[in-house]
């Protein structure tokens, strides 16, 4: 009798331990695929940002460009004489004023850029610990915003 009980005891222990192993897989699976939601959302977002970005640096570089011709031409007109000089002067004022604004643009730009790496290593490290923080480093690397902000995180560590 103690035998049957001691072994129908040892068969729901068993069952037991069974079922908590099952509970903490499901468990450790729906962390995984919560973890991996999240890596793709912020992936997802940090390829519309650069998106975003590279498209505005080019149209920078191509509007300084055709801002240099711009005064090209204008120093061509500006060596004949005549009534057209004063309107050269006053389009190389607005040339400069507009030369003026693309560099802030650009540093602004850049500012960004250079913010963006390390408030992103510095969210998912915060949230996953160095295994986020190294991912972040890899993320910002693949798609292409590595410099300041892989070179902090790496030293930081």
């Amino acid at each position: 009798m103690v035998t049957r009980r001691l072994g129908r005891t040892l068969g729901n222990l068993a069952l037991a331990l069974l079922n908590a192993t099952l509970i903490l897989f499901a468990l450790c699976l729906w962390l995984a695929w919560s973890l991996t939601s999240k890596v793709e959302h912020v992936t997802a977002n940090m390829a519309e940002v650069t998106g975003a970005i590279l498209p505005v640096r080019s149209e920078l570089r191509d509007l300084t460009t055709q801002i240099g011709g711009a005064r090209e031409g204008l120093a061509a007109l500006r060596d004949g004489d005549g009534p057209g000089l004063q309107v050269c002067t006053e389009l190389e004022g607005g040339l400069a004023q507009v030369e003026t604004r693309l560099a802030e643009l650009n540093t602004t730009l850049q500012q960004i850029e250079a913010g963006v790496g390390p408030a992103v290593e510095e969210a998912v490290g915060t949230a996953f610990g160095d295994f986020g923080r190294g991912f972040a480093a890899g993320l910002m690397g693949a798609i292409g915003l590595t410099g300041a902000a892989g070179d902090q995180g790496t030293a930081a560590r």
